[in-house]
């Protein structure tokens, strides 16, 4: 099969080194290519073998499922790898000069989605591309991205303590520390240099209601913060305290500078 692409399931817990590994021994002549970049014009036209393998991540078909309150984990977690026609790998790259105060200013993430044949899995545990479809996100884009990700998995974490889902309070603890920590230690900072001054404001007049979205989304951040405290306050064991009290303590500061 010359110069095709086809997205593969691999077995169940199999790292992607392993299954590398596998494919290389299937195709002994093959020379792996250690780069998710599109392959140049010569590799296309080459005699030689080659395998570009790198992981995927799907888009699952049933959003509505996912995002409805009320409908176990095991059902969501089934619809987030099967029935999936569209997967898609983020490679960031910089554009223009970058920052080195801040590397969020020119951070930018080409995005490509592959669409398949057929649904996987299927009959087969793998399927070929059809079609592939390139966008860039701007560094503003890529930032609403992070943050809703990092809302939705807080939240998602929270009410999993509540409805004591989880007996081991830990991912919770290590989300907020890993998100107040980060916050603490610039990244809020780095967000307002980056796209809330001034010469963003004026150059980019057309990503008014963006600049607006990321603004409401780190205060939602905060009001989520707020509450994931209070619940892990009451589920946390009691050699975690001292470290819950750091994270208390934190959250002030990072909420004082977001001028909240």
């Amino acid at each position: 099969a010359q110069n095709k692409e086809f997205v593969c399931r691999g077995h169940d817990y199999e790292r992607l080194e392993a299954f590398q590994q596998r494919m290389l021994n299937e195709f002994p002549h093959a020379i792996a290519m250690q780069h998710a970049n599109q392959p140049d014009e010569t590799i296309f036209q080459a005699e030689a073998q080659y395998l570009q393998i790198y992981a995927v991540t799907p888009i699952p078909e049933n959003q509505e499922v996912l995002q409805r309150d009320g409908i176990p984990d095991n059902i969501k977690s089934f619809y987030k790898v099967n029935h999936i026609w569209r997967f898609r790998y983020d490679r960031p790259f910089h554009k223009g000069t970058k920052d080195k105060e801040n590397e969020f200013k020119s951070l930018w993430v080409e995005r490509t989605t592959l669409i398949l044949v057929q649904s996987l899995p299927g009959i087969s545990r793998w399927f070929e591309v059809e079609k592939r479809e390139v966008v860039e996100m701007s560094p503003l884009e890529n930032a609403i991205e992070v943050l809703e990700n990092k809302n939705q998995q807080l939240r998602t974490l929270i009410s999993q303590c509540q409805t004591r889902q989880m007996q081991n309070v830990n991912p919770l603890t290590m989300c907020l520390n890993g998100v107040i920590d980060a916050a603490v230690n610039g990244g809020v900072a780095r967000y307002q240099e980056a796209f809330f001054v001034k010469e963003y404001i004026l150059n980019h007049p057309e990503d008014g209601e963006k600049i607006t979205r990321l603004r409401e989304l780190m205060l939602e951040q905060a009001q989520i913060l707020e509450f994931g405290l209070a619940v892990h306050e009451k589920v946390v064991p009691q050699d975690m305290r001292p470290l819950h009290k750091k994270l208390v303590d934190q959250f002030f500061v990072m909420k004082s500078s977001l001028g909240i």
